[in-house]
C-alpha cells in the first residue's frame, strides 16, 4: 500500500511540473536606440508583448536604475518546460504618439526552468558599431494606387517608413515629384557598414505594401558616395502583379473550435476581418476597439453573403478594386471589442501572421474558405475568371441568356446584354436559396457581355443564376452534373 501511494505522489508531482507554467525574464538593451533618438528613457514605455499576453501591453518593463541600458521584466506564467513562445519588444513613443515595435522577425524563448533567463538583446538587433552620416533618397510609383482609386492625391499623404525611424509614419513625408506619380523624400541618416534597412511605403489613412519588408544592406560604395538612392514601385505593382479588373471576394472563416492566444474561446459572438488593401486596413498596434470603423464586419445571420445562420462560420461579399496587389493580405479577428477577446483584439495568430488570397490577374469573384487560427494562402473556390465583351454593339433591351453548356462540368458561360451603363449583379444560388457565387458586382458600360464560372468544387445539382441591373433582373436555371 505504500508503494502505491508513493507512486501516486511521484505522478501527481511529475505531472504537476509537466502542465507548471513557468516564468520568464526578458532583457533587452536600449542604449543604441536612446543614441539614435528613437527612445526616450524618461517619457516612453517599453514592453515585452508576445502570445502569453495577447500581444498586448499587459507587461511593461520597468525602467533600470541609474544609466543602465539593460532594461529587464520577469513574467509570470508564460508556459510550461520545454515549449516555446514567441514574442517582441515594442515601446509607446510619447512625441509621435505611435507604437513601434521590432522590425525583426518573432522572437522565440525555450522554456526551461523557473524563471527562464533569455539573454540580453538589442532592440531591433540593433547594437554599437562605427557609423557615417551618408544621404537617404526614397522613390515609389504610385500610378496604380491613384488608377484604382484607393489613393487619391490631393488627400492622401505617402511616408516610407522603417526600422530607420522607429517605423512610424508621417515622419519622412514623400512629395510629388517631376512625374506627379512618383513621390519622393531624401534625409540624411547615421548608417553603418553592412547595417540592414527594412521598410515599406505607407498612404493615409493606413494602407500598407502588402508585401514582405523591403530590405537593404549598407554597401562600403554606400558610405563612400555618401548617399543611397531606393526606387520601386508600391506593391511591385505592374498589370502582371496586379488583378486587372475589380474582383469579389467572398470571406468565410470557420470558427468552431477556434483558439486564440491564451487557449480556446468560450464563445464567439463577432468576428471582423482586416487587411492591406482597400477596402480593408490595418488597424493601429494592437488593434484599438477605437478602430472599429477600419475593420469589417462578417455575418452569421444568413445575410451578407453568409450561407447558413448560426453555423459558426462568418461570412461576407466584399468588392476589391481593380489593380489591387496579388498580394494582398488580411487577418481575421474574434470578440472584437468584448472583454471575451482573450486580451487583444488582434487574436488570430502572432504579429505579422497574415492570410494571402493566392489570387490571378483575371479573377472576377471567388469564395475564400479560411479556418480562424490557419494562416494559409486562401482556399479560392466558386472562381470566375473573366467578363468579356462579345462586340462593339449596343443593344436595345436587356437580356440573359441560358447558360451554355448546359448541363455542365465544370466549367460554363453566359452572355447578358445591358442597353444603359450602370451597375451589374449577377449571382448563383444552390436549390434552396443560399447564395454560392458572385459572378459579377461592377459598372460595365452598354453592351454585351460573357462571363465564365467555375464550379469545380461545388456538388452536382440544379442552380439557379441571377443578373440585376438597374430595374431589370432576370433568373434562369442550370445543370451541374460531375
Amino acid at each position: 500500500m505504500k508503494k502505491i501511494f508513493t507512486a501516486v505522489v511521484l505522478i501527481t508531482a511529475m505531472a504537476s511540473m509537466a502542465f507548471a507554467q513557468n516564468a520568464v525574464t526578458f532583457q533587452v538593451n536600449m542604449g543604441k536606440q536612446v543614441t539614435l533618438g528613437n527612445f526616450d528613457p524618461n517619457a516612453d514605455t517599453l514592453y515585452v508583448s508576445g502570445a502569453f499576453n495577447g500581444w498586448g501591453t499587459g507587461n511593461p518593463i520597468p525602467k533600470p536604475a541609474g544609466n543602465d541600458s539593460v532594461w529587464v521584466v520577469t513574467v509570470p506564467a508564460v508556459g510550461a518546460s520545454g515549449t516555446t513562445s514567441e514574442y517582441k519588444f515594442r515601446f509607446r513613443d510619447v512625441s509621435g504618439a505611435a507604437d513601434v515595435w521590432e522590425s525583426v522577425a518573432n522572437r522565440v524563448v525555450t522554456i526551461g526552468g523557473d524563471p527562464t533567463v533569455v539573454d540580453v538583446v538589442y532592440f531591433d538587433n540593433n547594437g554599437y558599431s562605427a557609423t557615417t552620416l551618408i544621404n537617404l533618397t526614397f522613390s515609389v510609383n504610385m500610378e496604380l494606387e491613384r488608377l484604382s482609386g484607393r489613393f487619391t492625391p490631393s488627400e492622401d499623404t505617402v511616408s516610407v517608413n522603417g526600422n530607420f525611424n522607429g517605423w512610424t509614419s508621417l515622419v519622412n513625408i514623400m512629395l510629388p515629384s517631376a512625374n506627379p506619380d512618383i513621390y519622393e523624400v531624401s534625409f540624411d541618416k547615421e548608417v553603418a557598414l553592412a547595417e540592414e534597412l527594412n521598410y515599406k511605403y505607407w498612404y493615409t489613412p493606413n494602407a500598407w505594401e502588402s508585401r514582405a519588408n523591403r530590405q537593404y544592406i549598407i554597401t562600403q560604395e554606400d558610405i563612400t558616395a555618401g548617399f543611397l538612392v531606393q526606387e520601386g514601385t508600391y506593391n511591385d505593382g505592374s498589370l502582371a502583379t496586379v488583378i486587372n479588373q475589380p474582383c469579389t471576394i467572398k470571406l468565410t472563416v470557420n470558427t468552431n473550435g477556434a483558439s486564440g492566444p491564451i487557449g480556446p474561446f468560450t464563445e464567439v459572438t463577432n468576428a471582423i476581418v482586416a487587411g492591406s488593401s482597400a477596402p480593408l486596413g490595418w488597424p493601429g498596434g494592437g488593434w484599438p476597439t477605437s478602430d472599429s470603423a477600419i475593420v469589417i464586419r462578417l455575418f452569421d445571420d444568413g445575410t451578407n453573403g453568409d450561407l447558413t445562420a448560426g453555423d459558426k462560420i462568418f461570412s461576407k461579399d466584399i468588392l476589391f478594386p481593380a489593380y489591387t496587389s496579388l498580394g494582398a493580405e488580411y487577418k481575421y479577428g474574434l470578440n472584437f471589442g468584448l472583454a471575451t477577446n482573450q486580451g487583444s483584439n488582434d487574436n488570430e495568430a502572432g504579429v505579422g501572421s497574415n492570410h494571402t488570397f493566392g489570387w490571378q490577374i483575371n479573377y472576377v469573384s471567388a469564395t475564400a474558405v479560411d479556418t480562424f487560427g490557419r494562416i494559409t494562402v486562401a482556399n479560392l473556390i466558386n472562381v470566375v475568371t473573366g467578363v468579356k465583351e462579345i462586340d462593339n454593339n449596343i443593344p436595345n433591351n436587356y437580356n440573359m441568356s441560358q447558360n451554355y453548356p448546359n448541363p455542365f462540368n465544370p466549367s460554363t458561360s453566359i452572355q447578358f446584354s445591358i442597353p444603359e451603363a450602370g451597375m451589374v449583379r449577377m449571382v448563383v444560388y444552390n436549390a434552396i436559396g443560399q447564395e454560392v457565387a458572385v459572378l459579377l458586382d461592377g459598372e460595365k458600360a452598354a453592351g454585351n457581355y460573357e462571363v465564365s464560372f467555375d464550379a469545380a468544387k461545388l456538388p452536382s445539382g440544379i442552380y439557379l443564376y441571377t443578373i440585376q441591373s438597374g430595374s431589370f433582373t432576370q433568373t434562369r436555371k442550370m445543370m451541374l452534373l460531375k
